[in-house]
């Protein structure tokens, strides 16, 4: 084998190590799982409830959903009547309508729990009432990147 052909072969074989290491070391953003999604707008709801606890929470409907599909549940301010809990919502972003998202809705758990069949339950206690000010959360969270595209926080008006 010539001296030009070992070149060659050298730099071919340099050339395809360095490509093979870039790509490694690219990011490549694998699709957000559904529990994922779950879990990231829990942390976007939180600070907006007064228990700070999921358990005083349920998932009243995690699907995947284009933006076109989804545009009409996110008008207006993030905070309908700006009266929720904690800091202020982020804006929304814009909805991209060919977008994969992520759509989750919390809802509060039940106000009174059920009694246990030891308990004494009284029908004049006051109820339990974990979440008093936001009865849903909406969020769209884009499939790929796992930020919150839009959100929308609904509460009491007392």
């Amino acid at each position: 084998m010539g001296q030009a052909m070992r070149s060659s072969l050298h730099m071919i074989t340099v050339i395809t190590c360095l490509a093979l290491a870039l790509a490694a070391c690219s990011p490549t953003a694998a699709p957000l799982s559904k529990q994922e999604a779950g879990e990231i707008a829990w942390r976007a709801l939180e600070p907006n409830t007064s228990s700070h606890s999921l358990t005083a929470w349920e998932v009243a409907e995690l699907r995947s959903v284009t933006g076109q599909e989804i545009l009409d549940r996110f008008p207006g301010e993030p905070a309908a009547g700006g009266c929720v809990p904690g800091p202020i919502p982020s804006a929304n972003t814009a909805i991209a309508p060919g977008g994969s998202y992520w759509y989750v809705v919390f809802k509060p758990g039940r106000a009174t729990p059920l009694p246990q069949p030891t308990e004494q339950f009284s029908p004049t206690a006051p109820p339990l009432v974990p979440e008093p000010f936001v009865y849903e959360g909406r969020f769209l969270i884009d499939a790929v990147t796992g930020q919150i595209a839009a959100r929308k926080l609904f509460c009491v008006i007392y």
